[in-house]
């Protein structure tokens, strides 16, 4: 196992505890992915990804949380990243592809303790219960 949900991880708001939660399954699965499922795994994952950071994305601007653009930013950097190593898997570099799943674990760890926690407790600061909020822009 690449990395171990623990309850460190939990921060108070289901749905982004959930969402995390298949992140970290996710992941790990990717990382016990036989050479020939690697580019369809990843493919899969980054699906979820791209999700799971416009989840919380919306969340962000339909509460105006302060550090969104800090926030957004990064996982746009993460995205672009995935997005690059997928091409080098596609055209045969593995080995690329399991360095970005092994480097993906510690950057999870950092991205959920510090950018994620704060927008946990902004949410739960505010008494915003991200279920409550509107799915789509109006």
């Amino acid at each position: 196992m690449l990395i171990e949900w623990t309850e460190a991880f939990n921060l108070g708001v289901e749905r982004m505890d959930a969402t995390h939660r298949e992140f970290v399954v996710q992941l790990n699965a990717l990382a016990e992915a036989p050479d020939a499922s690697l580019l369809s795994g990843l493919d899969s994952f980054i699906d979820h990804t791209v999700e799971h950071f416009g989840q919380e994305e919306r969340w962000m601007q339909r509460t105006s949380f302060p550090p969104l653009h800090c926030h957004a930013e990064e996982h746009e950097g993460v995205l672009r990243i995935m997005r690059e190593v997928r091409g080098f898997v596609q055209s045969g570099r593995i080995d690329l592809g399991r360095i970005l799943v092994r480097e993906l674990a510690p950057w999870f760890s950092n991205h959920a303790a510090t950018m994620d926690a704060m927008l946990a407790h902004f949410l739960k600061e505010n008494g915003i219960d991200p279920d409550t909020l509107p799915q789509q822009d109006a």
